[in-house]
Formats: structure tokens, sequence, C-alpha cells
């Protein structure tokens, strides 16, 4: 550890990285800047949806945020001008910016050991050297040598056993061996809760904290309400009420990015703001003598559809994205490996695999046989960047390893 207490290259987050500075005129500098940089959203004009009882935004209409003095003013013109009953809803239209009221360190309640984690409520559309900015001199973290950016299902899913052993250790030992930042979703379910999973073993058996950053939709996060205050230590609770469509943060993360466009319990509104985070930071000279930036692999477990459009997208990024896919978790994953798997070098497929590619499509995700037919493109696109020796990686199986994605990185 260096003399300001930054991580080392072992991937851990030291415990002073939470602490305050001790100079009450430096804080306010920061603060300053924080405040001055970064903003929530608010929507400010209730439009009707299906459920008469809700905005558009997805906030209960009786307990919809009070429309500001200023914004009304604004809005005046446009309300007298165009405001029909099916109007749409749109962030553009009816939000507004206001300063971000929610951001320090919050401890999670109900476990043995106290987890700290620091955080800030940002808006979606907030700019990507601003949050790293923010992660490296404010949260005092040193530029990763490896950004593991990991995506799948939200819903809670099973895993075998031995593929959760495989998945855990493989993720823990790429992070710590690289000195790597993972990235996830940030609350506690589907794929984050096995990242979770594996982070808590890891600290339970190490005093160094892997760092992990969740980037979560600030309006789909339960008990947000705990978290308002301006440079603040919040305690916060990671149990959830079992009839809320929302979520709890996960308590085995060292950071939270809180995306908001102004909507309640959607997401939707972290997903520009984490691709350009990643393309932001991929950019970064790690070594400025070769011109090197930080290399990011994109790992996938289990999902839905929109994990094969993260997988195509990651694969026609310049330079491409490697991805891994654990083979056995199940759904977008199982679909991707089966079509890997058997895919020529052309990266076509003969007419018995696509039908049993097609039929399978159909079942996972209970979709119509043109559903099935625009997945199969997507997928057959993604086998095509391997027939151009773009790094779509063999599947992940109790077989080999996740560390394996050291294999594929830049060794220059």
């Amino acid at each position: 550890m260096d003399s300001r207490g930054r991580r080392g290259t072992n991937g851990s987050v030291k415990r002073s990285s939470i602490k305050r500075s001790a100079s009450s005129g430096s804080q306010r500098v920061h603060r300053a800047w924080i405040e001055r940089t970064f903003q929530k959203r608010e929507c400010v004009q209730i439009i009707p949806s299906k459920d008469a009882s809700r905005c558009s935004c997805g906030q209960l209409v009786a307990q919809h945020t009070p429309i500001p003095a200023g914004a009304v003013e604004e809005m005046a013109q446009l309300v007298q001008l165009d405001v029909q009953p099916t109007e749409k809803w749109s962030v553009l239209k009816h939000t507004q910016t206001f300063s971000t009221d929610a951001y320090g360190v919050l401890e999670f309640q109900g476990g043995g050991h106290v987890n700290k984690a620091m955080y800030i409520r940002v808006s979606y559309d907030s700019k990507p050297d601003s949050l790293l900015h923010l992660m490296v001199k404010e949260w005092q973290l040193e530029l990763p040598t490896l950004l593991i950016s990991v995506h799948g299902g939200l819903q809670n899913f099973d895993l075998p056993p031995k593929l959760k052993q495989v998945f855990g250790k493989g993720l823990i030992k790429a992070a710590v061996t690289t000195g790597a930042w993972i990235f996830t979703g940030g609350v506690s379910t589907g794929v984050i809760r096995h990242v979770g999973d594996a982070l808590k073993d890891h600290s339970s058996k190490s005093r160094g904290k892997v760092c992990a950053i969740g980037i979560a939709p600030w309006g789909i996060v339960e008990n947000k309400e705990d978290l308002i205050g301006k440079d603040v230590t919040r305690p916060y609770q990671t149990m959830s009420n079992p009839l809320s469509k929302l979520s709890v943060l996960n308590s085995s993360h060292s950071h939270f990015i809180l995306s908001d466009n102004g909507t309640t319990g959607k997401y939707g509104a972290e997903v520009r703001l984490r691709r350009q985070l990643e393309k932001h930071i991929s950019l970064q000279k790690i070594n400025t003598r070769l011109g090197q930036g930080v290399p990011v692999v994109c790992l996938i477990l289990e999902g839905g559809p929109n994990v094969i459009s993260i997988v195509l997208e990651s694969l026609k990024e310049e330079p491409p994205v490697p991805v891994v896919v654990c083979d056995g978790s199940g759904r977008a994953s199982d679909i991707i490996s089966f079509a890997h798997r058997y895919c020529e070098e052309d990266g076509l497929v003969n007419e018995s695999v696509k039908d049993q590619l097609l039929v399978t499509i159909q079942k996972t995700f209970n979709y119509s046989r043109s559903q099935a037919q625009q997945i199969f493109q997507m997928v057959m696109e993604c086998m095509k960047k391997k027939a151009l020796k773009l790094p779509i990686s063999g599947t992940l199986s109790p077989s080999l390893q996740l560390d394996s994605v050291l294999d594929i990185l830049p060794t220059k």
C-alpha cells in the first residue's frame, strides 16, 4: 500500500479509502466539486400511465415528488401547448436535474461484520470522465490493470455447485492477481448475488477487499431514502420487502454508482452510463510507453435476450472486448455456448443445429418463431466474430478455469 492508503496491485481496497479527509477545508472543496458536477433527476410532470394510480415515471401519483416551483414556470408553456392524455413520458421532457443529494458512505446492517461502501447518486447522462475522476481522486482508487464486466440474469437463479465454485474462485483469482475492478449491476439478485457470494467468501478469508463497483439504477434501489444526505455515513438495511419490486444493494461491493433518470421501479437508467464508463476506462493508458489501455473482459453468466445483445456489442467494439461465457449456467449463456460448440470455421451452423437452436430459444424465452429468428440472427453474428478471429472465448466449464481470461489479454 502506498503512503496515501490506496489499493495495491493485489486488487484489494484498503480501509483507509473509506476514511474522511482530516482537513475540513479540503472536504468543503471536495463537496463543492461533487455537488457542482453530479446531478439527480426528478420527474416534474405527472403523465398518467396504464395504471391510473401511477405516473409514467413509475412513482405513485399520491407519493409523487412535489413539482418544484421553478419547474412549473419553465414548463408552463409546454403544458399550455401540448399535453395530451396519451402523451408519452420522456426523460428529457419530463424530468429536471438538481444537484445530487445522496453521496457518502453506507454501512450495511444485518451481518456480524459491518461492511462499508462508498456511493453516489448521479444523473444517467453523467460524463464518464467526471465519474472516473470521482473514482480516482475522491474515492482514491488506482486505475485498474483489468476491468471485468459481469453481465447475466437479473432474476434469481441457482448454479450447479461445482460451477458456482469454479465461477467464484476464478473470478476472485482473476481480480486479485491483476488488481482488477469488477463491474456489476450492484443489486443483490441474479448474477450479482453470485458475484456477491464469491466476494463474501473471499473477504472471510482475506483482509484485502476486492474492488467491486455496482452500477445500478437509483429508481430500483430498496430503502434508497436512507441514502439521502450529502457527504454522510448512513446505515443501510439489506432486508428486502418480499412484496416490493425494488432490490437491495449487495453488501459485498465496495462502491456504488446509482444512475438516476427520474424513474422508479424500472431498469435501464444504468445501461448507457455503464457502457460509456467502461469504454472511457479502456482508453486510459496504463502503460504510456507501449500506449496500452486498460483491458476489458465481458463475463456472462446465465441471462436473458438482452445479454445476447451485450455479447454482440462487446464483440463489435473497437478493439473487440473478449467475452467469457459460463457454459452450464443457463439460458443465454447455454445458447451461446451451444452455438459456439457446433459452428463451423466460417461461423455458420448446419440446418440441424439451427433447428435445435431455434427451438431452444423459443422454449427458453417463451418466444414466437419470428422472435426466436431475431435472437438466432444475433447469435450467428457473434459466431461470425469467431470466424474473423475476434476474441470470443471458449466457454467456461469446470474443466476450464475462469482465470483463463488472463490468457486472452494483451501481454504487452
